[in-house]
């Protein structure tokens, strides 16, 4: 049977259509893909977008960028394309040759994505803003001597792994491949400790392994520490500085360390023969790249979208903003219901679009509301995985890039989505000029108490995570846990383990949604986090509810105010008074509270509790539990008026 029949096409399918609608219902394990069917419609998402850009290139010889697919993504419209990028090929000049193999015994430059991350380390030197850590559980019969060859095993394959990074005689920071040597795995024995003592000493152990920080001249720039807590439990600590890792690299290095923990355990050896290809021969191509004059045009994009700066993002912060940032954080891990995750699953293809651009959009009408700002820049990573070789390398490929959206309050979230969606588009079509590059190219003036053009970043982490099956021994992974600081104001990870399971046992994975919340300290406490978490949730579950309906409709509802509102007025009244209060019956006034304290109390409690309070208001019910009782008051009427 023909595809054109298995389908019931109304047409005859053209070749390219017929060979697209094979490769796409193979990736989204369907049977009736139509040519006028949306691949994101049908379940389709960026990772299996860039599956489908390999497919495409050894089936019918053509590079299709990710950026085309989402701008064509029916059959019908895709296959078009390809037929006139291919009639135009002739007439167009050759496409640059892909990476080819780099003298090892020679430096090489620093991809764009790691010089960024190279010059953020420079200018922060004692900040570990830039290292990613996990924990990883083993429960079960491990056997310490596999896990040890395992892991040996991935840093002989991966050279990312015995790479360092220093100054040139011309002072460019250059890379450097070394040979292999074998990593002694360090094992610290608590097994002989019980109860809280065994946990006092993991806590001490952990902030110890995780505060220690790299010499980047000096290889390896990971850092892995096993604690055996019991005779069927056991913990790996894992540190890798961003130079050699992305969390698409990390998926990578689970995958294979379980692998060659299974070949181990089996008597097999373990798989430590490289690719043909490996991260340094891409940085080299990529900066050739650039500087055979890619860079201008990409550059003359940003240039043009950030020809006036976005105005910086007006969160309500718990404290006034350093000079200088500390770069002090803490992080929150947040699970999403399984019922919100579902709804937003199903609302994203109902929509056409990815789950990343749904809870991206979704985040982008939260600060609508909070902050009243409709021109919002907020980062996002990009995979930069467009070639074949570089699906199971390790290494620092994602490029952090500001992505500016205009979000008007008077339309739906539909109409978000699209403008996110065109955002992200664009971007993945200039993704390789570093960030610093764009920014001196804007000519802004730099404003050192914050990140230049964002100050909010969302990461989507839905790279493949193969099997991590074990013999004997289960492994539990909680990646991106805190080491107290933070790249951002506010840094938001979202963790999707269905999107991740492709190439995984069925629901080895499960389907949980988690976010991961990495806030400043300088600027925000715990409880303000959690609430602002909460709040997006409840923002999320509004829009898939209400696609169509303005977003100033969910606006104008008033939030849930906390129970404990005496305790919060009391923290704000303590602080701004420099002086202890406790009681329903403090007074402010008699506590040496006026006017401009009122104004700033009525400011502090509108970022806090998310209500408008009058600073006369804080006058006229000058007591504590007065106070507490007008605001509760005030939001009881809002939420009966709605």
């Amino acid at each position: 049977m023909s595809i054109d029949e298995a389908i019931g096409a109304t047409r005859a399918l053209t070749p390219v259509e017929g060979e697209l609608i094979k490769v796409w219902q193979e990736l989204l394990g369907v049977d009736d893909l139509g040519p006028d069917e949306d691949f994101f419609s049908r379940g389709g998402h960026s990772l299996l977008a860039i599956r489908s850009m390999i497919r495409l290139k050894e089936r019918l010889g053509v590079d299709v960028p990710y950026p085309v697919i989402a701008a064509h993504p029916t059959p019908g419209e895709l296959a078009a394309w390809i037929d006139e990028h291919r009639a135009d090929a002739g007439h167009s000049p050759a496409a640059p040759a892909g990476p080819s193999r780099w003298d090892r015994g020679r430096p090489a430059p620093l991809s764009p994505a790691q010089e960024q991350i190279w010059i953020l380390q420079q200018l922060h030197p004692d900040s570990s803003s830039y290292h990613f850590q996990a924990r990883l559980d083993f429960d079960g019969d491990l056997a310490v001597d596999a896990l040890g060859a395992a892991l040996n095993a991935v840093m002989q394959r991966h050279e990312v792994f015995r790479t360092s990074v220093r100054l040139d005689a011309d002072g460019t920071p250059v890379q450097l491949v070394h040979p292999y040597e074998p990593y002694d795995l360090p094992v610290t024995d608590l097994s002989g400790l019980e109860g809280a003592a065994r946990q006092d000493a993991l806590d001490t152990l952990t902030a110890e392994i995780l505060a220690a920080r790299f010499d980047l001249e000096r290889p390896p720039l990971v850092r892995w520490h096993l604690i055996r807590l019991g005779a069927t439990e056991h913990v790996l600590m894992v540190v890798e500085h961003h130079l050699i890792h992305d969390g698409w690299s990390f998926n990578v290095f689970l995958g294979e360390l379980a692998e060659n923990y299974r070949r181990v355990a089996a008597r097999r050896a373990p798989r430590t023969e490289a690719g043909g290809i490996d991260f340094v021969d891409l940085a080299v191509w990529q900066r050739e790249r650039l500087d055979s004059g890619d860079r201008e045009r990409q550059l003359a994009y940003w240039s043009e979208r950030f020809a006036t700066p976005p105005a910086p993002l007006d969160l309500p912060l718990d404290r006034p903003r350093p000079q200088v940032p500390s770069f002090r954080g803490r992080a929150l891990r947040i699970p999403l219901d399984a019922e919100l995750g579902a709804g937003l699953r199903s609302f994203a293809r109902e929509q056409g679009v990815s789950l990343y651009l749904t809870l991206f959009s979704g985040w982008l009408a939260e600060l609508n509301r909070l902050t009243g700002q409709r021109d919002l820049c907020v980062g996002s990573s990009l995979a930069n995985r467009v070639l074949p070789e570089t699906q199971q390398m390790i290494g620092m490929l994602v490029n952090n890039l500001p992505m500016r959206v205009d979000v008007d309050p008077g339309r739906p979230i539909t109409d978000v989505l699209r403008a996110a969606r065109r955002t992200v588009v664009e971007a993945q079509a200039h993704p390789d000029v570093p960030f610093h590059q764009i920014l001196a190219a804007s000519h802004r003036r730099r404003d050192v108490s914050r990140n230049a053009f964002f100050q909010v970043s969302f990461g989507f982490h839905d790279a493949p995570l193969p099997s991590l099956a074990m013999p004997g021994v289960r492994m539990a992974v909680t990646e991106g846990i805190s080491n107290g600081s933070a790249k951002f104001d506010m840094n938001i990870i979202v963790v999707p383990r269905l999107e991740q399971g492709l190439g995984a046992g069925h629901d080895e994975h499960g389907e949980s949604i988690t976010l991961i919340w990495e806030y400043a300290t300088d600027l925000f406490d715990e409880a303000t986090v959690e609430r602002l978490a909460a709040s997006y949730q409840d923002t999320l579950r509004w829009i898939v509810q209400h696609p169509d309906t303005p977003l100033e409709e969910f606006a104008m509802t008033a939030p849930a105010l906390p129970e404990n509102i005496e305790d919060v007025i009391a923290e704000i009244w303590s602080d701004l008074l420099g002086q202890p209060v406790a009681g329903p019956d403090a007074d402010f006034l008699e506590l040496g509270g006026h006017s401009m304290l009122a104004i700033r109390t009525a400011a502090r409690l509108g970022e806090r509790l998310g209500v408008h309070v009058a600073a006369l208001e804080v006058l006229r019910h000058p007591t504590l539990g007065e106070l507490a009782a007008h605001i509760q008051r005030s939001g009881a009427d809002a939420e009966a008026t709605r």
